[in-house]
């Protein structure tokens, strides 16, 4: 017999923080240092002591079985390794088939779409925007303001996520701030 799943009512505080979570993670620089492409800074970075945090999840989970969402709000921190910006680490989801929303809450950024193609597309993810991720596609969220980036998302909560076809292959392409702009450019990897 399959478990009864109730509805569920996410309340988000000031901050855009949901007020109960059942998992958060931490991301810092030592986790993404095969990501970014200047391994040299990030290295660099890590030897001095400092390992800073990139961002934050805070997850709302539910049981993996089809039909039922999970959420998560995401908090990515501004800066940059070189004149790459802080991103997440991206992922496909396991089931493929499974597409997500996110919803821009605070700040300023980009969302890098990949087919299995390496083909990019990208989106604009700001406070106030909603974004579709549709299915088979990567995804990664990247700061590009001067402040937290804050994003809610939604998805399937059977749909799993593959981080290391990221890791070992990253994104085709890259996002960059030189002489004041915003730049989406190939991954020199």
């Amino acid at each position: 017999m399959r478990r009864k799943i109730k509805p569920f009512c996410i309340e988000l505080n000031e901050n855009w923080m949901p007020r109960r979570y059942n998992k958060k993670l931490q991301i810092k620089l030592s986790d993404l240092r095969k990501l970014f492409c200047r391994r040299d800074l990030v290295e660099e970075i890590l030897s001095s002591g400092e390992d800073p945090v990139i961002y934050e999840v805070y997850q709302i989970s539910q049981s993996p079985s089809e039909g039922v969402f999970s959420a998560a709000t995401t908090v990515l921190y501004p800066g940059k390794i070189g004149d790459e910006y802080y991103f997440t680490k991206g992922h496909f989801h396991l089931k493929e088939p499974r597409g997500e929303v996110y919803i821009g809450l605070a700040g300023r950024g980009l969302l890098l779409l990949q087919d299995r193609n390496r083909k990019i597309d990208k989106l604009s993810l700001n406070k106030g925007e909603v974004a579709f991720i549709p299915p088979n596609y990567a995804h990664r969220a990247v700061n590009i303001g001067d402040e937290k980036m804050v994003f809610l998302s939604i998805y399937p909560s059977d749909a799993g996520h593959d981080y290391e076809i990221i890791e070992r292959e990253g994104f085709s392409k890259i996002v960059v701030g030189r002489k004041g702009k915003v730049a989406l450019v190939d991954n020199p990897k």
